[in-house]
């Protein structure tokens, strides 16, 4: 039997770690060794205007490095480079059968992790995290059958996602939403089940962060309400 693809279509920073190693709790999938994008080979192709919707990237060739890293015995391969998330219909032409699960984070503890972990100011971390949302919204909308669900939905209900997921990918088998997982989190790597980040996260903004991120994300209401957020006072 040949193997499916899967991505796990997410921005930096809003769970995607927590996300791909709960599926890799199935033995049905491998997965790679790092996400597609750092592995040596790929690095100076793949890291190179990776947000630029147009930029046109060699797939063949990215393809065959991930298959020389993943395990071809398996049934499903999984991938979750964030940037991905902006060459789903390159992908899908080029990965067949392809699969794609989506997620986003609330965009002020988004917005947060990206000061904090970049470097940024908070209006272009906004900026940033408003896109992302747009461009997931975009996705849904191009993959209907693909599992959407926030990462606020993830670490509410880990069992209730897992069922969607599996449901939408029986290829999968069962996954195990109360495993631990070892992720970089505020800082730290700790082994820890399933959990809620974002008050941490949010705590750390500044008032005048608030204001302006609130200010950038008003810029695509429709993007906010598609996903369920709303601006803070």
């Amino acid at each position: 039997m040949s193997s499916v693809y899967l991505f796990v279509l997410c921005p930096p920073y809003s769970g995607s770690t927590v996300l791909w190693r709960l599926i890799s709790t199935s033995k049905m999938v491998s997965t790679l060794p790092d996400e597609g994008q750092f592995l040596p080979e790929l690095q100076g192709v793949m890291r190179h205007d990776a947000w630029n919707p147009d930029h046109q990237l060699p797939w063949d060739g990215i393809r065959e490095v991930w298959r020389s890293h993943w395990d071809l015995t398996k049934p499903v391969l999984v991938e979750k480079s964030p940037p991905n998330l902006m060459q789903v219909d390159a992908i899908r032409r080029h990965f067949v059968p392809s699969f794609f699960v989506l997620m986003v984070r609330n965009p002020y503890a988004h917005v947060e992790g990206l000061m904090r972990r970049n470097g940024w100011t908070a209006a272009d971390s906004a900026d940033f995290s408003i896109r992302r949302l747009r461009d997931q919204m975009e996705n849904a909308r191009r993959l209907p059958d693909a599992p959407r669900f926030t990462y606020e939905d993830l670490v509410r209900d880990p069992a209730a996602i897992v069922e969607k997921i599996e449901a939408a990918l029986p290829q999968l088998g069962k996954l195990n939403p109360e495993a631990e997982f070892t992720t970089h989190a505020n800082d730290t790597l700790e082994s820890r089940p399933i959990m809620d980040f974002n008050e941490v996260k949010m705590s750390r903004l500044s008032v005048e962060d608030r204001a302006v991120i609130s200010a950038r994300l008003q810029q695509d209401l429709e993007a906010m309400e598609f996903w369920g957020y709303r601006l803070e006072d």
